[in-house]
């Protein structure tokens, strides 16, 4: 029998870590949603009288030019408010700094983290599905299949091997729902909270959080920007703890007959994606796909135990715990 496995597992588990490319390839970092954020502060505040629509145009002219400017391959793309707005303000005048009026890095910075890991989430999420379907596919077809399940290490009875793997995409389900709540509460606009006690400048919450895509606002200032960024990478990082369990007892479960001398499962031979044959013995196919897709669940998982690290035992506000991991994810 040919196990065919698409490479969904390692891409689900693993791209927590890698998504830093994924992000640059879509543009969509921390420079794009300050970006995004302007534009709708320019957009929003205009609208309803709290700029002066005389000053937008040229505003609009410099926020465009910074935008493109940074979309040149190798161009600086600043994640700070204060390397943004300076740019801004030379690509235009001073009126740009009317757009910060009400707003503050903390709940810029705390906007644009939520919408970068919503990103993630979504991604995560496809490849989950992705890896599931194949997961379930493969179980339909191997329903009368036959193969030894194990208890405490050891072969222990005869099984259907589509109702083993079943069981393995029905924790991968909860998985998934995992990342359904989880994106609900991270779905929520910080912007309009200024920093800490939130602001008395009229911005209107509602509109820029539909602007930039959010289901929802925060409802408490102090949460924006102090509470909840620290919170939900703790709990994402649980997702990926579950997922790469749930991957690595599939792996394993597989890995347990390898070994034999006749295995009764094994990977299609496709020199270098699933196998690669050794050195010393060019008989032997070495399951690289199972290997390598288990190392880098263990990356993942000593990853995910990043962020609770980093959130133990610190003060409300310090930057530590919101940010994502640094060889991970750039931040500001």
């Amino acid at each position: 029998m040919q196990l065919r496995l698409k490479a969904h597992l390692a891409a689900a588990l693993f791209f927590i870590c890698s998504s830093v490319a994924a992000q640059q390839a879509q543009r969509r970092d921390q420079f794009f949603w300050l970006g995004e954020i302007n534009k709708a502060s320019l957009v929003i505040n205009a609208e309803e009288g709290l700029l002066d629509p005389a000053k937008t145009g040229k505003i609009a002219a410099g926020l465009v030019k910074v935008i493109e400017a940074g979309a040149k391959p190798g161009a600086f793309r600043p994640v700070r408010v204060i390397e943004f707005e300076p740019l801004l303000i030379r690509a235009s005048d001073y009126d740009a700094s009317l757009l910060h009026a009400g707003r503050s890095s903390q709940d810029m910075f705390a906007t644009y983290r939520a919408a970068i890991m919503r990103d993630n989430l979504l991604l995560l999420a496809e490849h989950l599905a992705l890896m599931s379907e194949t997961l379930v596919e493969l179980s339909e077809k191997h329903m009368l299949t036959i193969v030894p399940n194990y208890t405490n290490g050891v072969p222990a009875q005869p099984n259907s091997l589509g109702h083993a793997w079943l069981g393995h995409a029905t924790g991968f389900s909860r998985d998934a729902q995992r990342i359904r709540e989880a994106y609900e509460r991270v779905d929520r606009s910080p912007m309009g909270t200024n920093v800490l006690n939130g602001t008395s400048w009229p911005l209107n919450r509602q509109r820029m959080a539909k602007y930039l895509g959010f289901e929802a606002i925060v409802d408490h200032a102090y949460d924006a920007a102090q509470i909840s960024p620290s919170e939900y990478p703790i709990e994402i990082a649980g997702i990926v703890t579950s997922a790469g369990l749930h991957a690595g007892h599939f792996i394993q479960d597989v890995m347990s007959q390898y070994g034999q001398i006749r295995p009764w499962i094994y990977l299609a031979s496709i020199k270098d994606i699933n196998t690669r044959s050794s050195s010393a013995m060019p008989q032997k196919q070495n399951p690289i796909l199972l290997t390598e897709t288990r190392r880098e669940i263990s990356s993942a998982l000593a990853l995910a135990m990043g962020p609770m690290i980093r959130a133990h035992n610190i003060t409300p506000g310090m930057r530590a715990p919101k940010e994502q991991i640094r060889s991970c994810i750039d931040t500001e």
